[in-house]
This record gives structure tokens, C-alpha cells and sequence, in this order.
């Protein structure tokens, strides 16, 4: 059945159920950023692979909204359907829910499932409804009734992350949790965000591609704390493990048997942004439960990686580079000798990251993209779509691991032979931008929404922009996308010492080329004075930068000495730990300018 006639088939259900909208996100009942191949009922619907959107089917129309980082994708997989692109952020796009005010009738009824949309979307569109008298139906799950061969959910083994690694146990952890509920003022706390219960448990599993996390939840007393999860995968070393460190283990669906057995005053608190509005439904329904609302506790305290991390961090990077070291003499060789495609340096970088000790996969998939692919931001080569490679152009590679000592997330262009004028030129001013924001030194309280304007500026003088923020936050092991933190204009989070961040500039420019350069960066103190404390930046990322598309007219002196100062550091780091070509490599290309 093809997108079209996918559509018509949601529509006929639609009208069986008196509706007239029927709204499908991105989400798993976890609010998750990547879902298993079970939740991706947008994606099933849409044709449209990006990891953001939401699509809105009404009895006469279907549009899907997303953001700058997928225009050129979303373009071209929904050609041929009726589903309309709304560009999130361009000036005159309504949101989906300004739009369905605008275009439903009073009267009419807006259908979606209530397990996948936040509490805070789903009472925000409440809200908002109210003023055109338009109903919502938040309990209807059609894509299930639709969508008939829907993959099972997947469900691994739960293995625990050590402490080795992790630095401070689950008991510690929940301590730790117990105190901010206290100085919050509540009893309880119910979670459903599955890096902060892999966090808090010191658990991991591959329930869903990328994220070494289980489908779980979880509720933490002053007294207890659950861990509500499918028993059958955890073995009985796990299990005597969590219970030893003062874990109560239940099912995963009990989690809903727990807050409804809640019978004496109790102040559970909870983030509107995380939890499904199914889950924050039966807190408002028990009448013993006071609603206490805030940001995520675990979210600001897994943030922040203590000493233990922050060294198996560096340890993982500099796996990482040399692995990467690996796969670029591996690739040149291949060049010279045969025909490779842009689908081909998938497989070769993940066999060169699982070659290295504790490396557990990847930690997104691999953007390998050449010439005017790399314009899409998250492009992704298929064995069905992809380019072969030629000794000419650009090739941007942005890729990351896993092992057991952090998570990694590092993008490089390459030139593979000659570049236009104006690659060149793009792709100095990339680098300029990037040296701008690792070098910079600020006070505390700056956040990452202050300091977005630095890797913009060299790249806003020549009248261009990106699309997208120019960092994320870092999990442990965990998401690769992980917050509070961000280095966006709109972030308004103070960066603080211990926090994880990607410095990650970049130009794309629609049918020509699209370049990025990426480390990530660690917070730590600068220096303190009778003015307040500074911090600065330390780059964790541990490989070289292709010098060879830079044009050198464009640098000052600073940015080229920071340049060769850090290839003297990529050269320090890695260096013990490679041999004879890979040696040889990794010299050739640290060399000073």
C-alpha cells in the first residue's frame, strides 16, 4: 500500500470513530528522540524517515511539519504524495495546532493517542481548542487498527553498566534524587525518560537502535524505588544486583497499578514535558495525589559528569579517533584501488569502531554524505539510495560510538580532490566558526543560548546561517542528543563544569554542498577573581581536521596556531596507540600549518 492509500485507510477509521483530525507524532509512550521500528507510526505513514515531524490527516487533507534540518529530505520522500510540508520556523508557517484552528470546523473533533504526546502538548491543545470549540479525543490509537503488519516491540536483554564506569552506584544515584524531591518539597517521583532510569539504575539494554537503554519506568519515594520493566530479560545477577542497592522490580505495565494504589496524601512530582499525558492523567484522576511540576530532576543531574566519566570519556574519544585513523587508511586505499559509494563507509566505520575494546555499536546512524547529499543535515545513504564517490567534491561524515566509557559524536569534511573557490570559502569559514566557540571564555551563568552568536558571526558576516543549533549535550553512554543544555539561541540553561556539549557550525547550500566541522567539548573552570568564576572549553575530540580545503588567506594568526595546537593534541593522544600506516596517517595529516 503506498503513502496515499495508507492515508485513505486512516481516514475511513477516522470517520468510523466521529473524527476529523487525527494527529501521529514522532514519540514512543517515552517521549523518546529515537524510536524502535514499532513507534514509528509517522514514518509508516508519511514516508518520511526523519527523526522530527509530526503529520496531521483531516477527512479532506494531510500536512507533516518539521524542521530545517529535514526540508531537502522531507521534500523528496513525500513527492508523490498528497501530504503537504510545512516549514517549522520559516516566516507564515502556522504550527499544526494554529493550523487545525484555522481549518476545522467548531464543533469538530481532533483525535490522537494520548500514551504519545506529553502532558504538556496534549493540555496546551486543550487549551487552545477550547477557543474555537473544537473536542479532543485523547484516548484513540488507529494506527493499530490500521497498520497490520506492525513490528513487534523488541525487547533485550538488561545488562548493568559498572560502576567503573559510571562512578557512582544506583544507591548513590537515588540518594542523590531523594534529596532534590526534598528540597522540591514532594514524596514521590514518577519517570518515564528512559536515559534518566538507564542513569539513575546503572542499567543499559538495545531496545532501540542507537540508545543502549530499556523501555521502562519508574517511581522513587523518600522510602522506595521501583523499577517498573518486562522481568523475563533481566537476569538473576541483575536482579539481585538492584535489589541489593534497594530496588523493588515490577512489570512494566504496573507502573499504572502503582500510582493507582496510591491512598494516602502523597506529593508526586513529575515533568509535563516528559511523562505521556496518559501516565499524568491517573495522577490528576487519584485524589490523593497532590501534582508537583518541574523540569526533570535526573535530567540536570545526569548532565553534570562526575570525575569517574569525564576520564572513561577521554578514554572512549581517543578509542574513537583511533578507530577513525583506521577507517580513513582503509578508505584511501580502497579509493585508489576499486569504486566505493557513500553506503559502503557505513559498514567500514562500523567495523573500525567495533574493533575497538567496549565498543558497543554506534550512537546514531552514520551520515555519510557527498557533494550536494551533504546539504540534507541528516542524510542517511541506503543500499537502495547513495552516491558513489569520486576523487573530486567534499564528503562530510558525521558518525559516533558507544563503548562502555562515554559516547561519541564527531563530523568531518574531507576534500577528495579538488573543491570550488566557494567550498573553499565555506569551508574556512566553517572552521573559523568552529575555533571561535572552542576558544571562548565566559562566566558563569552564560548559556549556551549567549554563546551561540560566536560560531555564527564568521559565518553571518558573508550574510549566511544554519538552520539548527550549533551543540547539543552529550549522554554517558546514553542519547547522543542529551540536555538540558544546547548551544542555541533559544537555550536558556547556564553551562556549568562537568556538562558535555558538540561545537558543530556548518554551511549547507541546497544542490551543492553542505560542510561541518564537530568535536565535542568539555566544561571546566578558567579562573576566578574578584569579578565571578570563568569557565572554559577542553576539546575531547581526538582526530584530525582536513587542512587541505582551507584556504589560509582567510585565518588569523590565533586560528591557526589554535588549529596546529590541536593537531599537536590529537598527535599526543593517539599516537601510543597506532601503528606503522595508521602511524604514519595520523603524522602526515597533524602536520603544523
Amino acid at each position: 500500500m503506498d503513502i496515499n492509500g495508507k492515508i485513505a485507510s486512516l481516514r475511513e477509521t477516522m470517520k468510523q470513530e466521529g473524527i476529523s483530525a487525527y494527529i501521529i507524532p514522532s514519540n514512543d509512550p517515552h517521549m523518546s528522540e529515537y524510536v524502535s521500528e514499532h513507534w514509528k507510526s509517522r514514518a509508516y505513514f508519511s514516508g518520511f524517515s526523519g527523526s522530527a515531524g509530526t503529520l496531521v490527516v483531516t477527512d479532506q487533507i494531510s500536512g507533516l511539519w518539521t524542521d530545517g534540518r529535514y526540508y531537502i529530505q522531507a521534500e523528496a520522500q513525500l513527492a508523490g504524495s498528497e501530504i503537504h510540508l510545512f516549514k517549522m520556523g520559516e516566516k507564515s508557517v502556522p504550527s499544526f495546532v494554529e493550523y487545525l484552528l484555522k481549518e476545522m470546523k467548531a464543533g469538530s473533533t481532533v483525535g490522537l493517542d494520548g500514551k504519545l504526546f506529553s502532558a504538556s502538548m496534549v493540555k496546551s491543545m486543550e487549551k487552545n481548542f477550547k477557543k474555537k470549540k473544537l473536542m479532543l479525543k485523547s484516548n484513540l490509537d488507529l494506527v493499530e487498527r490500521v497498520w497490520k503488519d506492525r513490528p513487534t516491540e523488541v525487547l533485550t536483554p538488561v545488562y548493568l553498566h559498572d560502576q567503573c564506569f559510571t562512578g557512582r552506584s544506583c544507591k548513590e544515584k537515588l540518594m542523590a534524587v531523594r534529596e532534590e524531591l526534598k528540597r522540591k518539597h514532594a514524596d514521590a517521583y514518577v519517570i518515564s525518560e528512559l536515559a534518566s532510569i538507564a542513569w539513575l539504575f546503572n542499567i543499559r539494554a538495545n531496545d532501540i537502535c542507537y540508545n543502549p537503554m530499556a523501555i521502562a519506568y519508574a517511581y522513587v519515594t523518600l522510602e522506595k524505588a521501583y523499577l517498573c520493566i518486562e522481568t523475563s530479560r533481566l537476569s538473576t545477577e541483575v536482579s539481585m544486583k538492584l535489589k541489593a542497592e534497594g530496588v523493588e522490580i515490577r512489570e512494566y505495565h504496573e507502573i499504572e497499578d502503582i500510582l493507582r494504589a496510591i491512598y494516602k496524601p502523597t506529593k508526586v512530582f513529575c515533568c509535563q514535558h516528559t511523562l505521556n499525558y496518559a501516565l499524568y492523567g491517573l495522577l490528576e484522576k487519584n485524589l490523593f495525589i497532590k501534582v508537583v511540576e518541574g523540569e526533570e530532576i535526573i535530567i540536570d543531574l545526569k548532565a553534570i559528569k562526575n570525575e569517574v566519566e569525564i576520564q572513561n570519556i577521554r578514554i572512549a574519544h581517543i578509542k574513537d579517533g583511533c578507530a577513525l585513523v583506521q577507517f580513513m587508511v582503509e578508505f584511501e586505499k580502497r579509493m585508489k584501488h576499486s569504486t566505493l559509494t557513500e553506503y559502503d563507509l557505513v559498514d567500514m566505520l562500523k567495523e573500525a569502531r567495533g574493533n575497538q575494546a567496549h565498543n558497543v555499536g554506534e550512537s546514531f546512524a552514520s551520515i555519510i554524505a557527498y557533494k550536494e547529499n551533504a546539504a540534507m543535515m541528516h542524510y542517511a545513504p541506503t543500499n537502495e539510495h547513495h552516491k558513489v564517490l569520486n576523487q573530486s567534491g567534499m564528503l562530510l561524515i558525521d558518525s559516533g560510538g558507544q563503548y562502555l566509557e562515554g559516547t561519541t559524536d564527531i563530523t568531518r569534511t574531507f576534500a577528495l580532490g579538488e573543491v570550488t573557490k566557494e567550498e573553499k570559502r565555506h569551508y574556512t569559514l566553517v572552521l573559523k566558526s568552529h575555533i571561535a566557540m572552542a576558544k571562548a571564555i565566559f562566566m558563569e551563568g552564560t548559556t549556551g543560548g549567549n554563546l551561540d552568536i560566536l560560531a555564527r558571526e564568521p559565518i553571518w558576516s558573508e550574510g549566511i546561517d544554519y538552520k539548527c543549533g550549533t551543540g547539543h549535550g552529550v549522554g554517558f553512554m546514553l542519547g547522543v542528543h542529551e540536555g538540558p543544555q544546547s548551544l542555541r539561541m533559544t537555550n536558556h540553561v547556564p553551562l556549568k563544569p562537568g556538562m558535555l556539549i558538540t561545537n558543530e557550525p556548518g554551511i549547507y547550500v541546497e544542490g551543492k554542498h553542505g560542510i561541518r566541522t564537530e568535536n565535542i567539548l568539555f566544561v571546566k573552570p578558567y579562573k576566578e577573581t574578584e569579578y565571578g568564576k570563568f569557565y572554559q572549553f577542553e576539546t575531547i575530540t581526538y582526530f584530525p581536521i582536513d587542512t587541505a580545503p582551507i584556504d589560509l588567506n582567510l585565518l588569523t594568526c590565533e586560528e591557526k596556531e589554535w588549529l596546529n595546537q590541536y593537531h599537536a593534541l590529537v598527535y599526543e593522544r593517539l599516537s601510543p596507540f597506532l601503528r606503522d600506516e595508521a602511524l604514519q596517517w595520523l603524522t602526515v595529516h597533524t602536520t603544523p600549518i
